[in-house]
């Protein structure tokens, strides 16, 4: 089974069922390797397919990104407030963001599925064409159940938003 999730920009949440970052144990999960190259790639790829410019990583962002895809597996399900608002998780990591968005999903085996899974999800495919972020993080993880999770956040700094107006 194969499930994929949005968060939109500015990362509204759903407050009620939030927790808070650093809040799950993660400590019986794996960050596992991805392909970022392919991920990368593939991204800038659809980006230009629609007119748009393509992303560089962000080590802020995949910190964050690791760290969502592994709460989610030591949880055992796929949520965006599984550690709190988006806001606060990218924050914790010194992203100081303008703009933010996130697409989650689980089950997918590998990283061209999971950006499959994504290209044909409308709201996913929104994130990904997001022309006001310009940067990216990008992870997979898994619990004891070995069921991989997935999390690509998307972004722009404060400062890059005002340098680009």
């Amino acid at each position: 089974m194969f499930c994929i999730a949005i968060m939109g920009v500015l990362g509204l949440g759903l407050a009620g069922c939030a927790g808070s970052p650093g809040s799950v144990d993660v400590s019986g999960t794996q960050a596992m390797q991805v392909d970022r190259g392919y991920a990368l790639a593939s991204v800038n790829q659809f980006r230009a397919q629609n007119g748009l410019g393509p992303l560089r990583y962000s080590a802020k962002l995949d910190q964050a990104s690791t760290r969502q895809a592994r709460a989610m597996a030591a949880e055992d399900r796929m949520s965006h407030s599984v550690e709190g608002k988006l806001s606060s998780r990218v924050s914790q990591y010194g992203y100081s963001w303008g703009s933010i968005a996130e697409n989650i999903a689980y089950g997918y085996p590998d990283t061209a599925r999971a950006m499959t899974g994504w290209k044909n999800s409308a709201g996913h495919r929104k994130n990904i064409l997001n022309p006001r972020v310009t940067e990216m993080g990008f992870a997979m993880a898994a619990g004891p159940n070995g069921i991989p999770y997935w999390a690509m956040i998307f972004g722009t700094e404060n400062k890059r938003m005002l340098v680009d107006r």
